[in-house]
């Protein structure tokens, strides 16, 4: 994964477990909940992502308890390029959108979250020794993180048919199918290994 993804994935799942946890993060790249409360909540088929979050959502507003369980890792990988990374923000934000209205972005904070959470990767990973490998993957991977993000919250119409499809069957050229087939350059060792995914 990209030196920024991996940053993300220590903040959403730490190596403490929370039992019970606050809020209703949760990603289906692993977990399990109770058969009575599968049969009475599903996923909301009609959202471009962000699916296991909204179902949490609906549980926890139900009285229902949710965990995070450190222990229970799985490797869960993200090959992208990077029109691949922003559409995948774009998705959620469009998601988010409904699980999450009051949530919004403004051009200043486009501009805001991408500098600040670049200086912030930057100095981490110089203070890792992995700013220059990783200096340019980590400009594109928080521009595409939050222009995607930009452009998804923006978006308040209802998807249409042929929308969804786009999102979900984009066709590929053949330089992305390329693109696809090779990994990113500079990636530090463990950024293979991830526990997390798109949700």
């Amino acid at each position: 994964s990209n030196y920024s993804e991996g940053r993300i994935f220590a903040k959403y799942f730490p190596s403490e477990s929370r039992i019970p946890q606050d809020g209703f993060f949760c990603n289906n790249a692993n977990s399990a909940l109770l058969r009575s409360a599968w049969e009475d909540q599903t996923f909301d088929e009609d959202l471009t992502g962000l699916e296991d979050m909204d179902l949490a959502k609906r549980l926890v507003a139900q009285g229902h308890t949710l965990a995070y369980v450190a222990e229970a890792s799985v490797y869960h990988l993200h090959d992208e390029t990077w029109a691949q990374v922003r559409r995948r923000f774009e998705r959620e934000a469009l998601a988010l959108q409904k699980i999450m209205p009051e949530i919004h972005l403004h051009p200043i904070d486009l501009v805001w979250y991408v500098v600040s959470s670049v200086a912030m990767d930057v100095v981490s990973a110089a203070r890792e020794r992995q700013m220059l490998k990783n200096l340019y993957p980590i400009f594109r991977y928080r521009l595409a993180q939050y222009s995607g993000s930009y452009a998804g919250n923006r978006d308040h119409r209802l998807i249409s048919d042929r929308r969804k499809r786009e999102f979900f069957y984009p066709s590929v050229s053949e330089r992305d199918t390329q693109n696809a087939s090779r990994p990113h350059s500079g990636l530090a060792p463990y950024e293979s290994k991830q526990s997390a995914g798109e949700g």
